[in-house]
């Protein structure tokens, strides 16, 4: 059986474009009875020009089934992360950063916008997919006090053993880490099937595999969509993965 996980990182939108490729890429698999799921773990950057049409292209047209969250959602507090959750029609997935004491954003968790994982059914059974944020977000940009940030591994460790009690028999982790940590990961839990990392600058080479988990990277110069087709078999064990990209967003000046 086949999988396709359509993936972006660090979007720069440009409200001119257009987006009828994911949907394309979805009736075409439906027609060959195929899964697809729409991931970001991604930096959202809108151009302050035309952030409005920008803002709204993002959470219409851009239909994802999940969103890891970037560090540069926090650069305007809780108020601006809480005007960019209210336009969005999917969940972001933040298993570290734990908003229960935030006032402002505790509603997003109660209602299904921040949640820390996520499980979808499919053909092979349930898909279970979180979101990891690095702590230093604490420092790079401007979260609330209220906000809290947790230890990757150890909100992995507890997630992973949800998801495997909940009967998932495929992993996937949308991480805002980098490579370095998320090696680290999955050499302590083998059971994460497929890791999206954030955009690299540093290799050409997008699929890499780390024992038994794949890692996924896209390229921060090609602002694209990546389209990863992976053949599963029935419990949810990878055999095959190959990837390609399309080139569908145009990079804009940011201020």
């Amino acid at each position: 059986m086949k999988l396709t996980i359509l993936h972006t990182n660090n979007v720069i939108l440009n409200s001119n474009n257009h987006y009828s490729l994911i949907d394309e890429i979805k009736e075409r698999n439906k027609k060959n009875a195929e899964e697809t799921l729409f991931l970001g773990a991604t930096d959202i950057n809108f151009s302050k020009s035309n952030y409005q049409n920008d803002e709204k292209i993002f959470s219409k047209k851009l239909k994802y089934d999940a969103i890891a969250i970037g560090e540069h959602q926090f650069d305007e507090g809780s108020q601006g992360l809480a005007k960019f959750l209210k336009q969005l029609d999917f969940p972001v997935l933040a298993a570290n950063v734990h908003i229960e004491k935030d006032e402002i954003l505790n509603t997003f968790e109660k209602n299904g916008k921040f949640l820390p994982y996520l499980l979808k059914e499919s053909k092979f059974g349930k898909i279970g997919i979180f979101g990891l944020t690095p702590m230093s977000t604490v420092y790079d940009s401007c979260p609330s006090s209220d906000t809290i940030f947790t230890n990757p591994s150890d909100r992995t460790e507890f997630i992973v053993k949800m998801l495997k009690k909940k009967e998932a028999n495929l992993i996937i982790l949308l991480s805002q880490l980098g490579q370095d940590e998320n090696q680290i990961l999955a050499q302590k839990f083998p059971e994460i099937d497929v890791i999206i990392d954030r955009a690299t600058y540093k290799t050409d080479k997008t699929i890499n595999k780390w024992k038994e988990t794949l890692m996924v990277q896209t390229m921060a110069d090609f602002p694209s969509i990546f389209e990863l087709e992976l053949e599963v078999d029935e419990e949810g064990k990878l055999l095959t993965a190959q990837e390609k990209y399309h080139e569908v967003f145009e990079s804009v000046n940011y201020g």
